[in-house]
């Protein structure tokens, strides 16, 4: 055999390989709930004595080992908002994202029955609902930077065409706002909202849009 068929040997039947796959991954759930007789989402604001303290989240966590994606999401909303998992209701999966970080994020939308407030105070500060109707009419602030690669100081520039002038590509990423009475919903949080809005807003926003265009053009 020659190396050549030695090589196709090895490689025969071969699919693509992640060489960079990514090791941590995290679900998180999308919770309707009914507030003033609509919809609405609601939002956790994580504890002060934890990572990322005072950030407003979706509740979810780590996806564990021969777990789905929903399942861990379901695990951890009962287990952040004190409810039973019956109560919690996955309608459908919606977005999958890496973080700035580098973990999966993956989201699905659910409605949560009975819900009365609840919260682990160990991981949770407070909760709020914010209508849906509130998102049709208020848009996020939109804005567009780039991550930049920080490198250690003992990082071998000695190696690389141009040394420490080397033109590395900065990473672009779209970060948006949204306003809420509850505070400030933004980052991982906001993106994943924002793609969902876009789902189950489309006719919504399409027709307000449509009514604000015949106002306007009302003699």
């Amino acid at each position: 055999m020659t190396q050549m068929e030695k090589i196709r040997s090895k490689t025969a039947g071969r699919t693509l390989e992640e060489v960079s796959s990514v090791s941590r991954k995290n679900a998180v759930l999308i919770p309707l709930v009914e507030t003033g007789g609509e919809p609405g989402i609601l939002f956790e604001v994580r504890q002060s004595g934890i990572r990322q303290g005072g950030e407003i989240c979706f509740p979810g966590g780590r996806i564990e080992e021969n777990e789905s994606a929903e399942e861990a999401a379901v695990r951890e909303t009962s287990e952040e908002l004190l409810i039973p998992r019956e109560k919690i209701e996955v309608i459908a999966p919606m977005h999958a994202m890496t973080g700035p970080g580098g973990a999966k994020i993956s989201s699905c939308l659910g409605i949560l029955y009975d819900y009365e407030g609840t919260y682990s105070k160990q991981e949770v500060e407070r909760v709020f609902c914010v209508p849906l109707s509130w998102f049709v009419s208020h848009k996020p602030r939109i804005s567009d930077a780039s991550m930049v690669v920080k490198t250690p100081e003992d990082f071998p520039y000695e190696l690389l065409p141009g040394g420490k002038n080397y033109p590395w590509h900065s990473i672009p990423r779209r970060f948006y706002f949204y306003e809420t009475g509850g505070g400030v919903i933004w980052g991982i949080t906001a993106q994943l909202l924002y793609h969902c809005l876009e789902v189950i807003l489309k006719d919504d926003t399409e027709m307000t849009r449509n009514e604000q265009e015949d106002r306007e053009n009302c003699p």
